[in-house]
């Protein structure tokens, strides 16, 4: 795709806690992976000391300490996840919630509309955007991301979509080919 091509995109959402909660859960899906490796490695290196020294009355008595324990604690970052974005959907006035992005193919940037406020963020100061099965991600930088569900966007724009990105971000573009 061209610059000079004149196509493009309007995105209109509202910013919902179920969407967020599942995009943070996905993104942390590898941490949480990681830590019932570790839970399930250390608790089979406990149940094989007391099988080992044939206590099998204190291994059912302190089981609960430590295969339950971490497994609430492992429960809780996942609990946590969700109710961060509850609040931070909570926190948002009502006007906040409505995104509107316009992404056009001739343009240095994207517009963002959120309430009354309006900005145009320049291709520039994107890092990279992307693409996940439900959702797009827009790094600003390394420590904040923007989630742009895919749900909003009508079946024929997602391409249009992709062929921006591509065109603007070149490399920095992660999403899929194009012509899909």
């Amino acid at each position: 795709m061209t610059p000079q091509d004149d196509s493009s995109v309007v995105v209109n959402f509202e910013i919902d806690h179920r969407d967020l909660f599942r995009a943070n859960l996905e993104l942390a899906k590898w941490r949480f992976l990681f830590g019932i490796i570790v839970i399930a490695v250390l608790s089979c290196g406990v149940i094989y000391f007391f099988l080992l020294i044939g206590e099998r009355v204190i291994l059912l008595e302190t089981s609960p300490l430590f295969i339950g324990l971490p497994l609430v604690a492992l429960g809780g970052q996942i609990l946590r996840l969700h109710a961060s974005a509850r609040k931070y959907v909570a926190a948002l006035p009502e006007s906040q919630r409505q995104v509107q992005l316009r992404f056009d193919s001739r343009s240095d940037g994207y517009d963002l509309i959120r309430g009354e406020s309006s900005s145009h963020v320049a291709w520039k100061d994107v890092l990279s955007i992307s693409e996940k099965p439900s959702y797009f991600l827009i790094h600003h930088n390394r420590f904040e991301a923007w989630t742009l569900p895919k749900k909003p966007f009508r079946p024929s724009d997602i391409p249009t979509f992709r062929n921006i990105v591509q065109s603007r971000l070149g490399v920095r573009a992660q999403v899929s080919n194009p012509s899909t």
